[in-house]
């Protein structure tokens, strides 16, 4: 009997490491400008990308890095995100996405931004992603404005 309760307990755990395995894989890489509020006319690189854990469809949780060069600077930056799709529409649908975290590079220092847009279906798996939102860098105090075009993967 004591070798029948050590399989099932055995079968039980197998069961719930493969439910939690078993959770959609979902990532987003974009690249696009990130430039300071004043200087709309100078344009620096700004590539980001996620790996997503999702709760349910509509709203997620993740992890973030990526490049971007703000004022011939090169930096690295790594994030805790939140995402979220408002459930208006089927093909496209409004996203909120917050990250907060820390750029690594010459200039370090912690950030946040939050950014809205559209997450455009292309697939049942795919979508097209165009976002807009605002950068803060707590060292240097200044605001940026970024937009992005990329794509989202759920499998």
């Amino acid at each position: 009997m004591r070798k029948f309760f050590k399989a099932m307990a055995f079968a039980c755990c197998l069961c719930g490491v493969t439910n939690v395995c078993a959770r959609p894989f979902t990532m987003d890489l974009q690249g696009g400008v990130v430039n300071h509020v004043s200087e709309m006319t100078s344009f620096n690189l700004n590539v980001f990308g996620h790996w997503w854990f999702p709760i349910d469809q509509m709203f997620f949780v993740g992890v973030g890095s990526g490049y971007q060069e703000i004022d011939n600077v090169s930096l690295v930056p790594l994030s805790a995100s939140f995402w979220m799709r408002i459930p208006v529409g089927t093909a496209v649908m409004p996203v909120a996405l917050a990250d907060w975290g820390y750029l690594i590079g010459k200039k370090h220092q912690m950030f946040w931004r939050v950014a809205a847009g559209a997450d455009i279906k292309s697939g049942d798996h795919s979508s097209i992603m165009a976002t807009g939102g605002y950068q803060f860098l707590d060292h240097a105090g200044k605001g940026y404005v970024f937009l992005q075009l990329g794509f989202l993967v759920e499998i």
